[in-house]
């Protein structure tokens, strides 16, 4: 009996500090130098309802960060650039700690999670990246921390042109 209660806290121990997915530079090599056209769908905070808001996005990588710029068809002044550096050893994406990386059948998917503030709370962001050689996609995920409420705040859903 002994001996099984050990095994067990081994194993259990084991699966406990199973390493953290990691992310390199190369994960995202193919989306150097693309374009992409879609669309921000977002949660109004006011109403409540679903907006849908044209954009376009272009990708290049220089060294070792990932360049964007977006562009919102309709509301130009909204228009954003970005740089995010893959840090500590590939355990954060830019200022988001890395919680999964997968890379299965032609789909890349990085989930990763900040703390912050949607709507004048205090709240943990989820944001999962799929990425496929045609299609990308971005959702931000937003829990409550004096509520545990889970909303789906945004998604961009772009397709390669």
């Amino acid at each position: 009996m002994k001996n099984i209660l050990i095994t067990l806290s081994i194993l259990c121990f084991g699966l406990m500090v199973q390493g953290q997915d990691i992310i390199k530079i190369s994960d995202f090599e193919f989306l150097n130098n693309t374009s992409w056209e879609g669309t921000l769908t977002y949660t109004d905070y006011q109403t409540g309802k679903l907006t849908d808001v044209d954009a376009t996005m272009q990708i290049k990588i220089e060294n070792d960060k990932i360049l964007t710029q977006v562009q919102y068809t309709y509301e130009p002044n909204k228009n954003y650039k970005g740089s995010i550096k893959i840090r500590k050893n590939g355990t954060y994406f830019g200022e988001e700690k890395v919680l999964s990386f997968t890379d299965e059948n032609g789909t890349k998917t990085l989930i990763t999670t900040y703390r912050g503030k949607d709507d004048n709370r205090k709240a943990d962001m989820y944001m999962t990246h799929t990425m496929t050689d045609s299609t990308y996609s971005v959702s931000k995920e937003v829990v409550y921390l004096d509520t545990k409420e889970r909303i789906l705040r945004n998604t961009y859903n772009y397709t390669k042109i």
